[in-house]
């Protein structure tokens, strides 16, 4: 019978080197992958967003459109004289005018309502 031997051959160390960086690098790449699908997902996100803000906006300018023409149009079925307004017509005329110092815009309170709206969207 013939003896076998057990020779014991010595690691390549260039070559394990190599192929721990290849898989690291296979690693990598698949991390890559996922965060780039993950960023997509989020821009798609984002785009929803945006068009629903968009809408949004459009319809608020609609809305808002509709009222001033509301107000106008009670301002023109009054009574009243255009050089002689009745008081319910100039407030209705002095609330439309967008340089009134009596009605400021509180653009911090509309800011909040805003945002409050975007999260309620989420």
């Amino acid at each position: 019978m013939k003896k076998v031997t057990k020779i014991k051959i010595k690691p390549n160390l260039q070559e394990s080197r190599l192929r721990e960086n290849f898989e690291m690098l296979d690693r990598i790449r698949d991390d890559t992958v996922n965060d780039i699908e993950s960023l997509t997902e989020d821009f798609q996100h984002m785009t929803v967003v945006a068009e629903s803000i968009r809408r949004n906006y459009r319809a608020l300018l609609s809305e808002n459109q509709l009222l001033k023409n509301t107000l106008l149009s009670i301002v023109e079925e009054c009574e009243c004289w255009p050089s002689n307004r009745c008081d319910r017509c100039q407030k209705i005329l002095k609330s439309l005018d967008s340089n009134n110092p009596d009605f400021p815009p509180n653009a911090a309170k509309e800011y909040r309502a805003i945002l409050s709206q975007l999260r309620n969207l989420e």
